[in-house]
């Protein structure tokens, strides 16, 4: 996304602003000794004045005196213009059209929701080359019946490097809206979105220099085959960063297209529905480019995207220099069909090609459909263990993770179990999330005992309602898995009892590090002291940290808790600190 939709929407740049804002105003030295507020300096009114809309600006500051009309009249303010559903009134328009007769030249940002508006809006109010510093617009739900004049008087402005449009109405061919904007003399980046999916492309190829286009960003957000994509590619010679969805239709036409360099395309995202791989293949070796970030999310039924094979040779060939792959494959369970079945070697995906990349597999099961990813590694919770080594190959061979979004219960569980069967059979999981509020007991046993090589757990919250009732089957589940177990890390997220947490030490019995994000109301001390009894009670030789998250954590809790300890000889060797508002405990 170019600079203008970066400052518009970055959160993180929003934070940056604002603390440098805060320095500018230096509120303790600068602030509390000006008695008017018209006595702050130009620099800071156009700091405040880019938080707000430029009609807002307007209606509060041009009027009071001479010196905020100077300032809102002045080159060096520049004004972002909203127009939507709730600025309809006449009073608002008034305002915007006094700001089009005197500051036209200070728009640099324009974005209409035309329906909250009229289709004679911009009749009325028309984009033309006395918009000399506009850089930035973005149009919802444009007629058709305008959409060539209003291009056209686009191609006037010098500055507009950012163009946004969003239709709903169909268009049979937009052969013509992108010759158009590939016209556009200063253009960087441009979205077009159709809500009707059924228009077509049919440009030519182009050919010479003139045709070309300076688009660096392009999103297509309505559906287009390939073969159209390689026709508009041929325009966008400076392409940088393509988005870019598929039509619903196979397309067979790939292959007979002709190669395009693109020397500066680094960034491709793609949602693909119906392309298969052999024509996806196909379409990634007629790209010559140095691509270094690729997104694939595919909808498509087509199961040979879940070769990592294929892919791991894709890249090696053509893809040499991508840092970055993120890849999503869904398998929706719809009525009366069924989804293919990979039936390739599992754990492809954790090879040595992989992991030396730091790409890692991770699945979600959430109700009717099952999601395979590859992500770039980032540390997960059960990585920030002090005195740990996480980066090595063993532990990112040991990444795979599953997360279920949504419990079933009753006979549906079986569903969901088998859903578990269809992600093992493409690779071994390690890690489980259970993100679904709470889960039962024995749900929680079923679920656990076919994931046999799980090193970590983390679970919302424990329901014990049914666990009376336990049947002869699930108790015999739970006396295996307590065997058999090798999760080592469990992240709790709310505890309410006790008794929750000494289950999870019988499920888990060689659990080492337990992390719990809230307890409630348990008292913090009387919560540690009968954990650290019921250990040394059983003999536990494993569970040897705690990372307990207390709101109300000071350093006078630490304190309270190393007396308690010393008092009750719970430890000798251990170590006990506050790590912001967490209890940090370690014992040897």
């Amino acid at each position: 996304m170019n600079k203008i939709q970066q400052k518009q929407n970055s959160n993180q740049s929003y934070v940056k602003k604002i603390k440098k804002l805060g320095r500018k105003i230096n509120i303790d030295k600068e602030i509390m000794s000006i008695s008017s507020i018209e006595h702050l300096s130009n620099e800071i009114f156009y700091e405040i004045f880019d938080y707000l809309d430029g009609i807002d600006i307007y209606e509060a500051f041009s009027n009071l005196n001479s010196h905020f009309q100077q300032l809102f009249n002045s080159s060096s303010l520049l004004l972002k213009i909203k127009l939507g559903s709730s600025t309809s009134d006449q009073i608002f328009m008034k305002n915007y059209q006094q700001i089009l007769l005197h500051n036209k030249s200070q728009i640099f940002s324009i974005n209409v929701w035309l329906p909250a508006l009229n289709n004679q809006f911009f009749t009325l109010f028309p984009i033309d080359l006395s918009f000399n510093h506009l850089k930035s617009l973005i149009i919802e739900r444009l007629e058709p019946n305008i959409f060539n004049s209003f291009l056209t008087n686009l191609a006037y402005l010098s500055c507009l490097s950012s163009l946004t449009i969003k239709m709903r109405k169909r268009l049979k061919n937009l052969n013509g809206i992108y010759q158009l904007i590939f016209a556009l003399p200063t253009l960087r980046y441009n979205k077009l979105s159709l809500i009707d999916d059924q228009s077509s492309i049919s440009l030519p190829m182009a050919t010479n220099n003139k045709q070309l286009s300076t688009i660096e960003h392009l999103i297509i957000n309505h559906s287009c085959k390939f073969n159209e994509l390689f026709a508009i590619l041929s325009y966008t010679s400076q392409l940088r960063r393509l988005n870019f969805r598929d039509t619903d239709d196979d397309d067979t036409n790939i292959g007979i297209m002709l190669p395009i360099t693109l020397l500066n395309f680094t960034h491709l995202s793609l949602r693909i529905y119906s392309t298969t791989f052999d024509n996806f293949e196909i379409f990634i070796r007629k790209i010559y480019s140095k691509l270094k970030f690729l997104h694939v999310i595919i909808r498509s039924d087509n199961i040979d995207y879940l070769d990592a094979n294929r892919w791991q040779q894709l890249i090696l060939q053509y893809l040499p220099q991508l840092e970055k792959f993120y890849f999503d494959y869904y398998i929706v369970f719809e009525d009366d069909i069924e989804p293919s079945i990979y039936i390739g070697e599992s754990n492809q995906f954790s090879s040595s090609f992989w992991i030396d990349r730091q790409w890692i597999f991770e699945s979600k099961i959430r109700m009717y459909e099952i999601i395979y990813s590859i992500r770039p590694y980032t540390k997960k919770w059960y990585e920030y263990v002090q005195h740990e080594i996480i980066n090595s190959s063993i532990q990112l061979f040991q990444s795979a993770q599953l997360e279920l979004t949504f419990i079933f219960y009753g006979a549906e569980l079986k569903f969901l179990i088998s859903n578990i069967n269809l992600v093992l059979t493409v690779a071994d999981i390690y890690h489980l999330n259970i993100s679904d509020r709470t889960i039962s007991v024995g749900v929680l046993i079923q679920i656990i005992y076919f994931l046999p090589k799980l090193i970590s757990l983390k679970i919302c919250s424990l329901s014990f309602s049914q666990s009376r009732n336990l049947s002869k089957k699930q108790i015999e589940r739970f006396l295996q898995i307590s065997e058999r177990s090798k999760i080592t890390k469990v992240y709790f997220e709310t505890t309410n009892d006790i008794e929750e947490v000494y289950f999870l030490m019988l499920l888990c019995p060689h659990m080492n590090y337990l992390q719990i994000n809230s307890i409630n109301n348990i008292n913090i001390k009387l919560f540690i002291r009968n954990i650290l009894i019921k250990i040394n009670n059983n003999c536990n030789e494993y569970l040897r940290l705690l990372f307990i998250h207390i709101p109300t954590a000071d350093n006078q809790m630490i304190i309270e808790l190393k007396k308690m300890i010393s008092m009750k000889k719970l430890l000798v060797d251990y170590e006990i600190k506050r790590v912001v508002d967490h209890i940090y405990l370690q014992w040897r």
